[in-house]
Formats: C-alpha cells, structure tokens, sequence
C-alpha cells in the first residue's frame, strides 16, 4: 500500500512540475524586467514579481496572454524559461514608477492618490529645497515658525510644532529620505541629485506604521551606476544667495558603484533688525553630503548603503510686535533655528528563487534640533518709544520682559525592517527604537505653565508585523489587502524648576511615566483596469498615530497621558494615462475617532512668555474632498499641469485649560491648517535648441492658524518662473520665485503681548518675499 501511495504522489507531483511554466518578461526597449504584467489563459493568472519573473500552472504549449498598462497586449505559447518582450505603447520616459511602497509600482497601478516629482521635474523648477514645490501639491500645507518647513498637514492633518510640553516625537506625516525615518525634521529637504519626490496623501499605517496617519513624503536620491559622471551648479541670487552643489558617480570595480553629492546653500533671510542693525539675524546657513555605495556582485543581490551629514545653522528671527508686512524686527537677542544630522541606511535585496525575495532595511539618524528666540521680540527702547512702556524702577515683583527661550533636543532613530515576498504574498515585520532628550530653559521667565527649566527623556520603542496579499480575480480585477498590527512602549522621565513666592528657583516634583498601545492598521483595495490606458479603484483604510504624554509639570496623572489616534479612510479613484495625457482623481471620506489636538494657551495675560503646550483627545472628527492632477503634452515643445484640491473637515466640539482659572472651549469648526481649496497651474517650454522655460501659479485658501483659537490666515497665489539654455554641457537657468512679490502669512498666534494691558491680538510670521537668481550648471 505504501508503495503505491509514493507512485501515485510521484506521478501526480511529477505532472504538477511539467504543468507548471516559467518565465521571465522585459522591455522591448530596453531590456530591463517588468513588474507587475498580468499573465493569463482564461481563469488562470499570475502576475510577474520585482524581476520580471512569474510562474503559473498551465501545460507548455498553451497560448498565454501578456498584459500591463502602457504596454501592447501579446500572446505566446507558454514553454519553460520562455523570455517574453513587451513593447511599449506610451513614451516609455513619461511612465513614473513609485517606489516608496512595498514593492515598486508604476504610478498608473497604485490604487491610492500620489503626487510625484521626477528629477525632470525638479530641474524644471529650479528648486533647491521642497519648500518651493510645496504649494503645487493638492491638500498639502505646512506651518511656519521654523527657518524651513519642518512640520507638514496633508488633508488637514499633522503637526505644526513641536515645543517643548508638546508631548512625545509622534507624527501625523510621515518624512522619508533615502529609507531614513525623518519625520518632524522636514527642514531636511535638499533637492540637488534627487531622483524623485513621493508624497502619499491618505493613511498609510499599514505600510509605514504610526507615523502616517496622514500620509507620507518620501524623497529618494539617484542612485550610483556603473558609468563615470560630474556634475555640478553654482548659483547667486538676491538676499544675498550664494549656493553651489556638486556630484560624483565612479564605478569602483565590476559591480562596486560609489555617489557623492555635496550641497551648500547661504542667504541672508529676508529680515532687517532695526535692533541689532544687522540683516542677517534671519539667515539660512545650510551644509548637506551624501554618499551611496552599491554592491551587486550577481543578479540575485542587491545592497545599496547610503550616508548622510547636514549642518544647518539657521537664525531664526521672524516675528515684530507692530506685525509690519516690511520685514522689519527689533529683537535685541539672536533667535537659532539649527538642525545637525547624521544618518545612514543599509538596503539588501536577495533574491532567493524566482519567486521568492528577502529585503532587510536598516536605518539609524541622530539629529540636534536647536530653537531660540527672543521672547518679546523687541528691546527696551522700543516697548518705551512706540508704547511709552518704561521697564525701570517697577519693583521685585514685576516679570521681566526680556526673555530668550531655548528648546535643545538630541534624537537618535534606530528602525530595522525585515521583509518577504513570495508571489503575491509579502510578510514583514518592523523594530523601532527612538530616544530623545528635551531640554528647554528660560533665561527669565516662565516656559511651560509656570515652569522655567525642563529636562525630558522620551524612550519610545515600536515593534510591528505586517502582510500583504495581492490576488486576480480576473485578467482586469485586481485585489489587494495590507493588515499591520502594532505595538508601542514610551517611558518618560522628566524634571523642571518653577519659581516660588520670591520668584526663587525651585526643583517641582519629577515625572515618571510609562505607557502602552496596541494598534491595528489595514487596507484592502479593488482595481479595475478599463483598458491599457484607463484604470479605476476603491480602497477602505485605516491608520493610527501613536499616543503619548504630555511633558507640563501641573498636569494630573489623569490629564498627562493621551490616547492614540485612529483614522477610517473610504477612497474612490481614476487614473488615465497615454502618450500625451496623464490624469489622475481621487475622492475620499475619513473619519476620525479620538483625534489629538494640540492646545497653546497664555496662562498670565501680562506675560507674554506664559504659554502653557499640551496635546489631548478632542473625540472625533470627519473630513472629505478630491484631489484632481493633470499633465497634458498639447504641443511637441509645451507642457501643462493643473492640480487641484478640495478639502471640507470638521473637529468636534472640545475643551482645554486656557488659563489658571477658565476653561476655554475648541473644535464645532473646520480643522487647523486646512484650506479648503489648493491648487496650481504650470506651463513648460522646451524646444530643439535649448532653450527652456516654466511659470507656475499656486492658489492657497484662507485656514484657521490653530485649535486654540479663531484666527485666519488670507488666501494668496505665489508665480515662480524660470527661464535657461543649455550649450552643450552647460546649463544657465534665470529663476524668479514670488514673482508677483505676493505678502502672505505662515503662521499665525493669538495672545497678549502689549504692555500695559497686554489685548489679544493676532501675530504673524510672513513667508518669503520675491526672490530671484541665476543658475549654471554643467555636467561630464
């Protein structure tokens, strides 16, 4: 009997083998392996894997059919090993392939709405760092008060500071370079050498974890090849700008490429103190390098190790007690907005057979943060001449104005991320471990709701598993699943001083916190591709960002901790691409269950330094719109591109301590930084000869500044232009950017600051003025 059992499996196994057929596809014109073709013979199916192989259960002789958007549809006799070449059917430089998922896909195939910025994009704008792309994003804004934007919202979602008392180093978008977890430190985003711009609107938890809540920016820089090249720009503008850049790609050995890029960008910073009697108090000093070193000793492996070292030694003086839209400050203390990071990150790709690949992704960054300012933004001589405010002779009991707060933080990143894909199965699973030390001081005053000194130790550690499944219902139905579930530990230990009934120094009790949270995350999405041009989805998510404590030493232990935060996306979208049109529409709802708000309040009404800073839960919240893209080649030499964003949230209604003795009452309103419309239009010029040109027009709705009060900004329109010629090797770019030198706010604050009775008023911080220069750029 049992010998006929082991002839009966062998034959059946034996048949099993000669059914199944092998393969692998490619480009026609280029030869490189596709991903993602769809591979059929009537109800059965498969689809190629990252190196262009599959394998699928029909005899040899079979007639398969060959598949893929921008491709044309073939078909071929199934034999093992057989080497299929697919053509392409659109202009092979205009497919974008987005790669910041688990598995590379073309733009057109990704069931979620993805702006992209290609490095044509980039040299187009002229743009030396995101901020200048920023406005043509659809629901996507930032929040000033830093000397870059660091702090980002997508869909009226993220944070827009991070002071001390703000609670732990949680974000709701998540900021990416180079596999390197950067999120909250967005002032990091040098744009020279960059191969490519990503930025995920929507939850992404089932991919990224507690960080992208909202979604996520992902920057990737080119990559070394095996071929020689130097490049580099030198560039002046007004302000004072002075920038120059440089890259060097030499290959090594056979299979040993090496990268270098080097970055360095100065400019005065727009500001005139009158105080100081210097124009530089607002300056922006920045230095970045990287360097990428790629070993592939055989077709199966794959490791890339990248480094990174920024100095970025910013000023930072940005606000006036007359909010005069000239520039003008008076503060007499430099204000510091610096930022040193270093940072690497080890990529490993194995692929261990034709269907089955392992991917390890390592990171660690630590970076110094450092943000000062003058905390009444002015001198002595000012507050007496304009107010008639004299500071001498006002006895003991009197709260000085002259105040300098200082926030320093040292955070050091570890992530590790080991994952596997078999087929349309991907498992993975996710460490992270993050510390940060807080240290905030106030020369002479009060910094966090009475306190004048803090020292906080975050330690927080987040480990995660996660799947994928991806299946063909049809040769046109595609579904895919993500699930990840999550675990997070913070403990905090935290001391500050506060001041007793003779305005003395005192130690306040210390803090030792420590929690946990559990969260799930997930995502299931339906395809339909139309035809080879026109493809349409539904997707349901849901993401989560962590909680945490809140570091305000007159906080009860009921108050301190607050709860994460979840989010239920529904999404509908349509995407359509050919040789001369790429469109895509997304429309969405979302819905948001103990949403964390970030409170700021002025505790002392005649102390302007007195605010107190905490995050809590405000219940729920909904929000809804559509984003709209559009590239259109309506001419051989002439290129447009109209975004548009519409976005309606809503915030429950909530309270907050406002001062020692009142409640205050937020939220029955539309979310902090969330304008309804965004949107741009751009125009580019290239022809035969040379010569190009661009001119890009931003739109950006008025918005509420905060959760803790009422005040708007204005909505305002930004133009950026820019006009060149290449000679050969050399490049002359002429750039413009606020060309129509547009006065529009970033950020906004409500409180006292005016001696005697100190009346609220709204204070504003203005964003860059026009600005323009001249680029030259060669390349070997």
């Amino acid at each position: 009997m049992y010998v006929k059992a082991t002839l009966l499996f062998s034959i059946l196994f034996s048949s099993f083998l000669l059914s199944q057929t092998t393969g692998t596809v490619k480009d026609q014109s280029n030869d490189e392996p596709l991903q993602g073709v769809n591979v059929t013979f009537g109800e059965t199916g498969t689809a190629t894997n990252e190196s262009g192989k599959f394998s699928i259960d029909v005899p040899p002789g079979t007639e398969l059919e060959f598949s893929h958007i921008g491709y044309q549809r073939i078909s071929q006799s199934a034999q093992n090993d057989m080497t299929v070449k697919m053509s392409p059917t659109v202009i092979k430089s205009d497919e974008i392939v987005v790669r910041a998922g688990l598995s590379d896909e073309t733009l057109q195939k990704t069931t979620a709405s993805v702006t992209v910025f290609t490095a044509n994009d980039i040299r187009e704008s002229a743009a030396d760092h995101f901020q200048t792309l920023i406005d043509q994003i659809p629901n996507l804004n930032w929040a000033g008060g830093t000397s870059r934007p660091r702090y980002f919202q997508i869909r009226g979602i993220g944070e827009r500071s991070h002071y001390f008392g703000e609670g732990a180093p949680n974000f709701s978008v998540g900021y990416v370079m180079d596999d390197m977890d950067l999120s909250g430190l967005g002032m990091l985003g040098q744009l020279y050498d960059l191969d490519q711009i990503e930025i995920f609107k929507g939850p992404q938890s089932s991919v990224y974890g507690a960080n992208a809540l909202a979604g996520l920016i992902a920057l990737r820089s080119t990559n070394p090849t095996d071929k020689f090249n130097l490049k580099s720009s030198l560039g002046v503008g007004t302000d004072n700008l002075q920038s120059g850049n440089a890259a060097l790609n030499l290959s090594l050995m056979r299979g040993l490429n090496l990268r270098f890029t080097g970055s360095y960008n100065y400019s005065d910073g727009f500001r005139e103190n009158v105080s100081l009697k210097i124009t530089d108090s607002n300056k922006r000093q920045e230095a970045f390098s990287r360097m990428k070193l790629r070993y592939t000793p055989s077709d199966n492996i794959d490791v890339l190790a990248t480094v990174i070292y920024s100095q970025m030694s910013n000023g930072y003086d940005a606000w006036a007690p007359d909010n005069n839209p000239d520039f003008k400050t008076y503060s007499n203390d430099k204000g510091e907005d610096s930022q040193r990071t270093y940072g690497y990150s080890l990529r490993a790709n194995f692929e261990a057979s034709e269907n089955m690949n392992i991917t390890s992704i390592t990171s660690f960054t630590e970076t110094d943060l450092v943000h000062s300012y003058d905390g009444d933004w002015a001198d002595s001589a000012y507050y007496s001449k304009i107010h008639g405010w004299n500071y001498t002779n006002l006895g003991v009991d009197y709260y000085s104005i002259y105040s300098v707060h200082r926030n320093e933080k040292n955070r050091a990143n570890l992530t590790q991320e080991v994952r596997m894909s078999a087929g349309p199965i991907i498992l993975g699973g996710y460490y992270k471990h993050l510390k940060e030390q807080d240290i905030a001081f106030d020369n002479n005053g009060w910094l966090i709701g009475g306190a004048t000194d803090g020292n906080s130790h975050y330690n927080f550690q987040a480990t995660a598993g996660y799947a994928q499944y991806g299946l063909d219902l049809s040769s046109s139905l595609k579904l895919k699943a993500n699930i990840r579930y999550e675990n997070n530990s913070i403990i905090y230990d935290g001391s500050s001083q506060g001041l007793d009934a003779n305005w003395e120094k005192i130690s306040l009790p210390s803090i030792n916190f420590d929690i946990d949270h559990s969260m799930l995350g997930y995502r299931a999405s339906l395809q339909y591709l139309m035809d080879e041009f026109t493809s349409v989805y539904g997707s349901l998510a849901q993401g989560y960002k962590s909680g945490g404590v809140n570091q305000q030493p007159y906080l009860s232990n009921e108050s301190r901790p607050y709860e994460p935060e979840f989010i239920r996306n529904y999404e509908i979208g349509l995407k359509r691409s050919s040789d001369k049109f790429q469109s895509q529409l997304s429309a969405f709802y979302s819905q948001r269950k103990d949403q964390q708000v970030s409170i700021s309040s002025q505790q002392d009404k005649e102390n302007p330094n007195s605010f107190l800073f905490y995050t809590g839960n405000a219940g729920s919240g909904t929000i809804q719109g559509f984003e709209l893209e559009n590239e259109y080649q309506f001419l051989p030499s002439v290129k447009m591109n109209a975004n548009l964003g519409y976005l309606d949230t809503w915030v429950d209604k909530f309270t907050f301590q406002a001062n020692s003795e009142t409640e205050g009452t937020g939220g029955n309103r539309d979310a902090a930084m969330s304008p309804k419309i965004t949107g741009s239009i751009g125009f580019n010029y290239n022809n035969e000869s040379g010569i190009f040109a661009s001119t890009q027009m931003s739109y950006k709705d008025e918005y509420y500044f905060s959760d803790s009060h009422n005040q708007k900004s204005e909505s305002y329109s930004i133009m950026n232009l820019t006009l060149g010629k290449s000679f050969g090797k050399t490049t002359a770019t002429l750039w413009i950017r606020n060309a129509l030198d547009e006065h529009y706010t970033t950020r906004g604050f409500y409180f006292g600051l005016i001696p005697p009775n100190y009346p609220d008023q709204l204070w504003k911080s203005y964003g860059d003025p026009r600005q323009f220069g001249i680029k030259l750029d060669y390349s070997l």
